[in-house]
């Protein structure tokens, strides 16, 4: 009987590996992104009290990030998924009164968290507006690559650079509300170094009929042969 035991605890390591080693399916995992607060992005010189439209008529533009969830497959590989939804609102800003200040460029920085299982990271990006007398102009730059881990995989996550614009709604009075845009991320997939990748929910209940289906055929095999030897 013990004999019978190991051969039957060895088919099912055998069959486990064989299950394990057949591809995996992929995962779908969901993400979630925090959004930014407002950042209102005046100009460095104050508008003094005789300007066309006061000291306080020059707010200047404001933009900020909405949050966003998604899903991905989990999976070795590399994927772009949306992460964000840029708002952005262009306003008076002061310019001064010579060439000198028609262009005023504002420097910002977006940061924010991004959540993936247990995992966490920061997202961070770098940005320039530019304001002209005639349009103003947004940009944010490749963000620095960010790592989590979750599940017996890591992910690098970078945000990715939009492309230079400027603001395409002047029409009616200030504030011009423009269209909202779409940020993205690049999401690449390794298994973790060390850490077993999970098991796929199929292959392991794919493994746990096997390993019953061959326990069972044991124990009808036990049972047929005792009553054999009864007889």
């Amino acid at each position: 009987m013990k004999t019978a035991l190991k051969k039957t605890f060895a088919g099912v390591l055998a069959l486990a590996g064989f299950a394990l080693a057949l591809p995996a399916h992929a995962v779908v995992v969901s993400y979630t992104v925090d959004a930014v607060a407002p950042l209102q992005l005046a100009a460095a010189d104050a508008p003094p009290a005789d300007a066309v439209l006061g000291p306080n008529g020059y707010p200047g533009d404001t933009i900020s990030l909405q949050a966003y969830t998604g899903t991905f497959d989990l999976t070795v590989g590399t994927s772009i998924q949306k992460i964000n939804t840029l708002d952005w609102t262009v306003n008076n800003t002061w310019e001064g009164t010579d060439a000198n200040h028609w262009d005023v460029p504002s420097t910002f920085t977006l940061s924010r968290q991004i959540q993936i299982g247990a995992g966490t990271a920061i997202l961070t990006q770098t940005g320039l507006l530019t304001a002209t007398w005639e349009t103003d102009y947004l940009h944010l730059d490749t963000g620095s690559t960010a790592t989590l881990y979750t599940q017996g995989y890591r992910i690098d996550i970078t945000s990715l650079a939009t492309p230079d614009g400027g603001s395409p709604n002047l029409s009616g009075d200030s504030p011009w509300i423009q269209p909202t845009q779409d940020i993205y991320a690049q999401f690449t997939v390794t298994e973790a170094s060390g850490i077993a990748a999970a098991p796929e929910p199929g292959s392991i209940a794919a493994l746990m009929g096997l390993a019953t289906l061959s326990l069972g055929s044991s124990a009808i095999s036990r049972v047929r042969s005792k009553k054999r030897v009864t007889l």
